[in-house]
């Protein structure tokens, strides 16, 4: 391959790989790739107005496409502004490309510091090696493919993200073609697969209670699908883990619910804690991961399969790629069924199931989740995108069948961004749920909605305060917020804006809210201490266990 530049060849892997977004923010540095985009007119821009959010609506892109989520900004003041929601993305496994402008050739001979610039012209580099799997420089025409091919192998392959520097004056650069080795070669290990799968299987055969745990590597590896057919060939009860929500169908007759440990119901704690073998699909424990209780899992009846390793008691299986393992036991002969030995039905977080509200009942916590939960049932296929803070622990209990969320990262201002990226690339409705705190973050970035043809539900928390801190020390006097008027907001950037006081108004505002053509914003008013009782119970385990 001779005569292709190095924007060409970007373009056409990234499209390759089934990219059809950029978010991102034009700057000096970056406008000259900015430009080829726009010559090239295959990529939609998708253009916010600050760094973090274009991180988040690219993350929640890549979320809900299972493919990779493109950003583009700018060196230094923009790159480093973002690289919080690229660290979200690593610690989620993500899968974000990143793609900075950087000072030209020329610039870099010349030895005089550029505007931007920190400590070296390598600064932003070096910073983003921490957060990314694969960070390079694209100042060599001879090496610059192979960059390129690696770094969007490494996103697809390993599911983290990745950073390409592009200096301005290569963007137009002719470059070499990619060596045959540039692509990243995973090694799969064919006996250590065999062998993981047959004692799985073993294990599983002697158990009379084993539970399925679905992890979020089930979603980013696309094993959705399969693994609901092992579970309805094992027949066994399904629970999530946090960061898995919304991973195995939340509607299913076999899903249990969320596993959060002491958090979680007594039903569902007994189908997990007192199961003779604990499958984990895709997920490492942490503490977040399963609650703040994991050691009440026996580590003689768990078995952990994450991306590419096995763990069966005291024996590890490397190099066993997870969508293996997965098939192998589907294919397995030996695998048996086991009837149900509980309800095949959701287990009410909160315990119970009460009576419906009237109308005229005050909005409360649990009674937005009431709301949410009734209009979900009449909209199954709504994602539900949720920010950090109570509305995430409030998420738990609505039985969306997808769920986008910081679960573990656990990083505010997510959910607006991330909804946008979510509709421009799926085509999907969202159902979002945000905090006063989390929306004065990044949720202005709402008045882009209707420009880019999305009209997000946004159910807004409002107790004037960061809550889900307060939780920890009721007598805090440093979590206040300022208060905004953000249904009148709403209306300014070109939307809807709601104020329901009660649970009947929030249930007209809902269907109201889907009939109209731009967004709404539908403000939720709540007293101050008012928490969901997921995060109640959260809150009382993890003091107990931190904080004693």
């Amino acid at each position: 391959m001779t005569g292709i530049t190095l924007g060409s060849f970007l373009f056409d892997q990234l499209w390759a790989r089934g990219v059809r977004h950029i978010f991102g923010i034009p700057g000096d540095f970056v406008l000259n790739l900015y430009e080829a985009f726009e010559r090239d007119g295959r990529f939609g821009l998708v253009r916010l107005s600050h760094e973090p959010a274009v991180g988040f609506a690219a993350d929640g892109s890549a979320r809900i496409t299972g493919g990779l989520g493109v950003c583009c900004v700018t060196y230094g003041a923009g790159g480093l502004n973002m690289v919080n929601s690229v660290a979200c993305a690593y610690a989620e496994e993500s899968p974000l490309v990143v793609l900075s402008g950087g000072p030209g050739r020329i610039e870099k001979r010349a030895g005089l510091p550029v505007h931007h610039e920190v400590k070296s012209f390598e600064s932003q580099l070096r910073v983003y090696a921490e957060v990314t799997e694969y960070s390079a420089i694209l100042d060599d025409p001879r090496t610059a493919a192979a960059h390129i091919a690696r770094a969007l192998d490494v996103a697809v392959k390993l599911k983290r993200p990745v950073y390409l520097e592009i200096p301005r004056d290569m963007v137009d650069a002719p470059i070499d073609g990619p060596a045959p080795d540039a692509a990243l070669e995973l090694n799969t290990d064919e006996g250590a697969v065999t062998e993981a799968v047959a004692e799985i299987t073993e294990r599983l055969s002697a158990a009379e209670r084993p539970v399925l745990i679905v992890g979020v590597e089930v979603h980013r590896f696309q094993l959705r699908d399969q693994v609901v057919r092992l579970a309805e060939r094992m027949g066994v009860p399904v629970a999530s883990s946090f960061l898995g929500r919304g991973v195995f169908p939340s509607r299913h007759l076999q899903f249990a619910g969320t596993y959060l440990g002491v958090v979680s119901p007594q039903p569902l704690r007994d189908i997990v804690e007192n199961s003779d073998c604990v499958l984990l699909l895709g997920e490492l424990i942490s503490d977040t991961s399963l609650g703040v209780s994991a050691q009440r899992l026996d580590e003689r009846n768990l078995i952990i399969c994450v991306a590419r390793e096995v763990f069966v008691g005291y024996h590890r299986y490397q190099d066993t790629p997870l969508e293996r393992i997965v098939a192998g036991l589907l294919e397995s002969p030996a695998l048996g069924s086991w009837p149900p030995h509980a309800p095949a039905v959701p287990v009410p977080m909160s315990g119970g199931t009460e009576p419906r509200s009237a109308d005229s009942a005050p909005m409360t916590a649990a009674r937005l989740i009431e709301a949410a939960n009734e209009f979900v049932e009449a909209h199954p296929d709504v994602p539900l995108v949720s920010d950090t803070g109570d509305c995430l622990f409030a998420a738990v209990e609505i039985q969306s069948n997808d769920c986008v969320a910081p679960a573990y990262y656990a990083t505010m201002g997510f959910a607006v961004p991330a909804a946008l990226g979510l509709q421009v690339s799926s085509g999907r409705r969202p159902l979002v749920l945000v905090g006063d705190g989390a929306f004065q973050m990044t949720g202005s970035e709402i008045a882009h909605a209707t420009p880019l043809g999305c009209n997000p539900i946004v159910v807004l928390l409002n107790n004037n305060r960061w809550e889900m801190l307060q939780a920890f020390y009721p007598h805090a006097r440093y979590n206040e917020t300022v208060p905004w008027p953000f249904a009148r907001l709403a209306e300014l950037w070109g939307g809807r804006g709601v104020v329901a006081g009660t649970i009947g108004e929030l249930r007209a505002a809902l269907r109201e809210a889907w009939q109209a053509p731009v967004f709404t914003l539908i403000e939720v008013p709540l007293a101050k201490g008012d928490i969901s009782p997921v995060l109640s119970r959260f809150v009382k385990a993890f003091k107990e266990r931190v904080y004693r």
